[in-house]
Formats: C-alpha cells, structure tokens, sequence
C-alpha cells in the first residue's frame, strides 16, 4: 500500500494542477485582511441571529473558497486518470483495483486538508496583522478542525464526481455548476413542491451549517451541530463510494 500511496503522490505532484488550484484559496486568505477591515462596520445590517465577528467572517469566505477548489482539484486528479489513460497500466501492474483507488482517495483527501491548512495560515496572519486576532469569536481551533474537515469532504466529493464521470472535465463543471448556483436552485425547486426540509441536508448548506456551527450559535433552518458535519462527511462517502463501485465494475482499457 506505501508502494500505492507513494505512486498516487508523485502522480499528484508532477503535474501543475494541484499547485494552479490553490492560487484562488491562498489569494482569498492574503486578502483575508481587508475582507476583515470591508465588513468590520457593516455586520451590525447583518441577520441578528449571525453573532459573529469580522475576523471569523474572513475566515468563513477562505473556508468557502478552499471548499470549492478543494473539490475541483479531487474532480481534476481522479479524472485525469481517464483521459489519458492512465488507469489501465496502474491497476494491471497493482494487485486488485480497490487498493488502487483506496491511495487515490488517500491522497486526493490529504491534499484537501493541506489546501485549507495553508489557507487558514495565510488567513489568520493576515487577520492578525490587520487588527482582527482580538476580535476572532468562539473557539479558533474549532473554526479551523472545521474548516480541514469540509475542505477534505469537498475533494472526496470531487474525487467520487471525478470517478463516476470517468472525466475531469465534466466533474469539474458539474462542481462549479452546482457550488455557488445549482444547490440554490434545487433548494428553490424542493421549497417549491414543498420539501423544504431537505435543503439543509445539501452538501453546500451542511457545509455553511458545519462552519458556523464551530464559531457560533448557527442560524435558523440549518442543520444541527454536531450532525451536520457529520452528515457532510456522509455526503463525501457517498460520493466517494459510488465513484469507487462504478470504476470498480467499469471496464478500463
């Protein structure tokens, strides 16, 4: 399994993907400082049930952005493998296909958690050095374990997509589509026909859910601390399962 996991990371790293994704995170997180300054006088028009401050609002949107590129880089590096046909030389020469895309998931995941690592760094630094350190609320550990977790169930999400595609650039597109509009439209379409409930048990609502849960008391209609994370990470398994079964059954030549 080392043999696998190391392969899995040389694969990783001697392409410009993996370091191209992080360029928006880590510019977001740089920038943390004057998001922090932008919103420090204007949360007092925010909904009074989000008691919050302008340090931990800074790292929600970097949390926010890791997420999303956390997902396209696992769409991208499990997708990558079916266009060029990689995966047909990896699991002839690898003793079964499941150990195979076990490294995959390995690494695609550990790479998720480096991307929110560096991020929230920079973002905290940057916090720092423009005033907002006194001012972050709850617990600060807590508000970064979160923000790993979600970036390492988003690149689960995107690994899966990636495999179920059997393309990077169809499961990249579909995360794109659905992060920042697609969800909003199905939760508009569910509330519609009158199962609104649902909406806070979607990927992109947990994710919010799971953030806010670690700094503060959340907001109404969203998911419960501690299930939301969990029912997250859920969502990531799920994903990740059903790229593994469908890659396991396809035929790879």
């Amino acid at each position: 399994m080392t043999a696998l996991l190391t392969a899995e990371l040389r694969k990783v790293t001697t392409l410009r993907f993996w370091w191209a994704l992080a360029i928006a995170p880590l510019a977001v997180a740089l920038f943390s400082g004057v998001i922090f300054a932008a919103v420090d006088d204007s949360l007092a028009t925010i909904d009074a049930e989000l008691t919050t401050s302008a340090a931990n609002v800074g790292l929600f949107i970097t949390i926010g952005w890791v997420a999303l590129f956390a997902g396209v880089f696992g769409a991208v590096n499990t997708g990558t493998e079916f266009r060029f046909s990689t995966l047909t030389p990896t699991f002839l020469t690898a003793s079964g296909r499941d150990r195979v895309l076990a490294a995959k998931l390995i690494v695609t995941a550990a790479f998720g958690g480096l991307y929110a690592i560096a991020a929230l760094a920079v973002a905290v630094i940057c916090l720092t050095a423009f005033g907002g350190a006194a001012d972050f609320d709850g617990s600060l550990t807590g508000l970064l374990a979160t923000g790993v977790l979600t970036s390492v169930a988003w690149s689960l999400l995107g690994a899966g997509l990636g495999l179920a595609f059997a393309s990077p650039v169809g499961a990249a597109i579909a995360l794109l589509a659905w992060y920042p509009v697609g969800e909003m439209i199905v939760g508009t379409v569910l509330a519609g026909f009158g199962a609104g409930s649902v909406v806070p048990w979607l990927p992109g609502a947990l994710t919010l859910s799971t953030v806010l849960g670690a700094a503060t008391d959340g907001l109404a209609d969203t998911a419960p601390w501690p299930l939301a994370p969990v029912a997250l990470l859920a969502w990531a398994a799920l994903s990740g399962g059903l790229g593994w079964w469908l890659t396991r059954a396809r035929d790879i030549t």
